[in-house]
């Protein structure tokens, strides 16, 4: 996905300063295989729903979206952080080909799962899925 919106992200803190990095964070997922379909589950604790962006194409997969976490309003210093913030974007090759047409996802208790079903014959289209549920 070629329309990527960079991210300021920490990768180090030492007194007094401060190094940021302008790439998008990945976040952690697993990929489980059944009978029928490839399903992830992606980590994203923390995202407003409405701020995912899912396109399924019949061998590729990519998420992407923003998480906004506040910081006190009288912060002083940061000792450490691990918690990814800011722009994300994951991209997955898939070794099996899937149906972008019946692809879903759903979001709850922060983790978004995409159920990714086997292709029956070959497609070329590629589809953008909209999520289902919606609390954090």
């Amino acid at each position: 996905m070629s329309n990527q919106t960079q991210g300021i992200r920490v990768i180090a803190l030492r007194q007094p300063f401060v190094a940021f990095e302008l790439q998008p964070w990945r976040p952690p997922l697993n990929m489980y295989e059944t009978d029928q379909a490839l399903v992830l589950v992606v980590d994203l604790a923390g995202v407003d729903p409405s701020n995912l962006h899912i396109h399924v194409h019949p061998s590729q997969i990519a998420v992407h979206g923003t998480r906004h976490l506040a910081v006190p309003p009288s912060l002083r210093r940061i000792n450490h952080m691990e918690i990814g913030s800011g722009p994300f974007q994951l991209e997955l090759q898939l070794a099996t080909m899937i149906d972008p047409e019946r692809a879903e996802a759903r979001y709850a208790d922060g983790l978004l799962e995409i159920g990714l079903p086997y292709a029956t014959q070959p497609s070329h289209h590629v589809v953008v899925i909209h999520v289902n549920g919606g609390a954090r």
